[in-house]
């Protein structure tokens, strides 16, 4: 499955920095580039983008009110704020931003977006695979050989050991036979990321984050314990653009 995208940005140089991370994401299609609000609209009424990745920073119309014009387009396309400005987050995200990226941009970063587009506009024989799709609001779980269904939202984390994943509730830990790969798909859509190869974490559920060794960091979680999570220095980019906190 490919995926056509737009750039929004009124800098030529930012234009063709996103443009070449983007062409080396193999499902994506430029379908074109805009230095303004009014190119950018003509841009999207004729090519169609499912994409748009825009600045906040345009002559005119700033990406904000922008994307609230193109949320009145027919059909609009996925809009990822891809600027250097952080405290504009709250405002994107109250216009229904599907991401929001900050400069300098990484080609790992650009590819996780796509590919959570990429999902996120999966036609309905892939999505009718998910369990949300299908109607399932709960996920099996396991606890002295009973099997329990939990709701996706009461679970705090998730960690791997030995082999088996251990789902952890605000009061109880259960097991779980799916992978940690296949539980965070499955609950991606509940604002779960990866921030460790042997965690999950519910962002919701994030009540205090301590500064750990060499970049990485430690999540104090909201269940009865108050259990603490590690976050790799890997994911501490990833974790803090989600969390829109300052570096």
């Amino acid at each position: 499955m490919s995926i056509s995208v737009l750039i929004i940005d009124d800098e030529a140089p930012a234009r063709r920095e996103l443009r070449f991370l983007l062409e080396q994401v193999p499902e994506v299609v430029v379908a074109g580039e805009a230095a303004n609000p009014s190119q950018a609209l003509k841009e999207i009424r004729e090519k169609r983008p499912r994409l748009v990745f825009l600045d906040i920073q345009l002559p005119g119309l700033n990406g904000i009110e922008l994307a609230e014009v193109i949320a009145e387009l027919p059909d609009p396309p996925l809009v990822v704020f891809a600027t250097a400005f952080q405290e504009f987050a709250v405002d994107a995200f109250s216009v229904d931003a599907f991401d929001y990226i900050l400069k300098p941009f990484t080609l790992d970063r650009v590819a996780k977006t796509v590919q959570k587009a990429l999902q996120a506009l999966a036609g309905p024989e892939r999505r009718a695979t998910t369990q949300e799709t299908q109607g399932i609001k709960r996920i099996l779980v396991q606890k002295r050989g009973k099997q329990i269904p939990i709701a996706p939202e009461s679970v705090i984390f998730i960690t791997a050991e030995e082999g088996e994943a251990q789902v952890h509730t605000r009061d109880a830990v259960y097991s779980s036979k799916s992978t940690l790969s296949a539980l965070e798909e499955l609950l991606a859509p509940y604002s779960f990321t990866r921030v460790h190869r042997n965690a999950l974490v519910n962002l919701n559920c994030i009540i205090e984050i301590i500064p750990w060794f060499s970049g990485s960091c430690k999540l104090v979680m909201n269940d009865a314990v108050r259990s603490q999570v590690l976050v790799s220095r890997y994911h501490a980019k990833d974790l803090k653009e989600r969390l829109l906190l300052n570096r």
